[in-house]
Formats: structure tokens, sequence, C-alpha cells
């Protein structure tokens, strides 16, 4: 799943670091700056799938 962030700096890190502990991240893209909003940033982050899945065999 890829999800975008738009946000102030501390909004971003903040953000990043709750995401981190609820879900497992894949990559982070690098934090870019909005052109048309200042002070504004944009974030992609890919999730993975968990590492740990277990399947049932009938």
């Amino acid at each position: 799943m890829r999800i975008r962030i738009d946000g102030t700096y501390a909004e971003l890190a903040y953000t990043l670091n709750k995401i981190r502990t609820v879900l497992p991240v894949g990559s982070i893209s690098p934090i870019r700056p909005r052109l048309k909003r200042p002070y504004t940033w944009r974030v992609f982050i890919n999730t993975a799938p968990n590492r740990d899945v277990s399947r049932w065999i009938a």
C-alpha cells in the first residue's frame, strides 16, 4: 500500500514515527517541498507485507 502524507516538517516526522510503530514500512521517499504551498512538505510511504504471516494448511 502506498500512503501520501502532506504537512509541515514536524508533522511529517511525528506521523512517520507513529506509522512505523503500527505498520511494517518497506520504504520512505525523500521528503520534498510542495512548490505552491510554503512550509508544506510531501512524503510517500510504501508499506511491506507482514513478515510473520502464517497460513493454515487444511
